[in-house]
């Protein structure tokens, strides 16, 4: 099935984005709680707390079209008989592995085996959700079931903008970055702090590709983290979303290796209404400018 059946990641700019990454030296921003649906006790698909069922985080029994992913999801885990009959990579209690669709050795899926619709879900900020972006980086490293055979590891995570969100199932891209983009990244270097309370403040234009393979700029907010050890989600609502009065639902992620200094990991957020220097181009809601999947 091809890629964009599947799962497709719009190139058109605007609508919605989120992205958040963090360094577990670092601390979190000193926001309250936020309101958030309790997890449910641990039944059906993941062995982990799950979040209540709920309009914002979705409903186990949601199935077919928007929901395809869950269902294939579900068959993966054993708790519902395909189809679909997904090629699954690798099944835990907490996540499974799949390809992304297009066939390339840089195009996987990380999809929770919980039902979470996306970035929208508040359970994904709170302390009983797993590492999602960690394990997606573990996964994506040789010998793994996801290994992004690629230049360059991105890592990405859509708006919840139904223009760009097909599949209304989390999922993180695990994929290549377009080439030009690391270089980019450490020419800004000397601008990105590892200060979370700077991450809102610290927009950067980068040029990327569109769908149709033409460069084009959109602006994010970048920080650099040490490692991956904590819920970036959730340090993406402490020092962006709630500072900024924004929604979780606008936001696009990435993450990608940085290559120079102490090493880490760039975290890029943006969304369309990206609040932006003058002179520079506007946010998006999308990762497709970052990732390379085909």
């Amino acid at each position: 099935m091809p890629r964009r059946q599947f799962v497709r990641l719009s190139g058109a700019a605007g609508t919605t984005g989120l992205l958040g990454l963090v360094g577990a030296d670092r601390a979190l921003a000193d926001a309250g709680p936020a309101p958030e649906p309790s997890p449910s006790a641990p039944d059906g698909p993941g062995a982990s707390a799950c979040p209540t069922p709920s309009a914002l985080c979705g409903y186990p029994s949601d199935t077919g079209g928007r929901y395809d992913l869950w269902d294939r999801v579900q068959v993966c885990e054993g708790t519902r008989p395909g189809p679909p009959f997904p090629q699954c990579l690798r099944t835990t209690s907490t996540y499974v592995i799949l390809n992304g669709g297009s066939g390339s050795n840089h195009d996987f899926l990380l999809v929770p085996s919980c039902r979470i619709s996306g970035v929208e879900c508040p359970f994904i900020t709170t302390a009983s959700a797993p590492n999602y972006w960690l394990d997606a980086w573990d996964n994506a490293q040789p010998g793994q079931p996801g290994h992004v055979v690629y230049p360059h590891v991105g890592l990405g995570v859509n708006s919840a903008d139904p223009t760009i969100r097909q599949q209304d199932q989390l999922h993180i891209h695990l994929a290549g970055i377009h080439s030009g983009i690391q270089t980019q990244l450490n020419n800004y270097d000397a601008r990105i702090s590892n200060d979370p309370a700077r991450w809102r403040d610290q927009i950067v234009p980068i040029w990327g590709l569109t769908s149709a393979g033409q460069p084009a700029p959109r602006s994010y907010r970048v920080l650099h983290v040490a490692n991956l050890n904590t819920n970036l989600f959730r340090l993406l609502l402490d020092s962006v979303v709630r500072p900024t009065g924004a929604t979780m639902a606008a936001q696009t992620m990435a993450v990608t290796p940085r290559l120079i200094g102490g090493g880490g990991f760039y975290v890029l957020n943006s969304e369309p209404g990206l609040p932006v220097p003058p002179g520079q181009p506007g946010g998006t809601g999308t990762v497709d400018f970052l990732l390379a999947y085909a």
